[in-house]
């Protein structure tokens, strides 16, 4: 059986149009898509593409607990809790 790694992401929010809606925070669920030096595109469950961008503050973890970016690839499932940016 197939294991998938659940990563829990918390970053800030790269794409506005997604979750135009208040409020402080919103979680994303999907899998990443293609994963870059300063952000990543996660596929969401409903099938929508979102970037979210990568950050000293972004926070990492696997099987609760502590992970880094680089156990991070193409095809993983993940959870983020996007922060919104104060100012957009």
């Amino acid at each position: 059986m197939r294991k998938f790694l659940v990563f829990l992401l918390i970053a800030t929010f790269a794409s506005g149009a997604a979750f135009a809606h208040g409020g402080k925070s919103h979680k994303l669920l999907g899998t990443v898509k293609e994963l870059h030096g300063d952000h990543l595109v996660v596929t969401s469950t409903d099938g929508h593409e979102v970037t979210v961008t990568l950050t000293e503050a972004t926070q990492y973890e696997k099987d609760k607990k502590a992970a880094k970016r680089s156990d991070l690839a193409a095809g993983v499932r993940v959870s983020i809790q996007l922060t919104e940016d104060d100012k957009r």
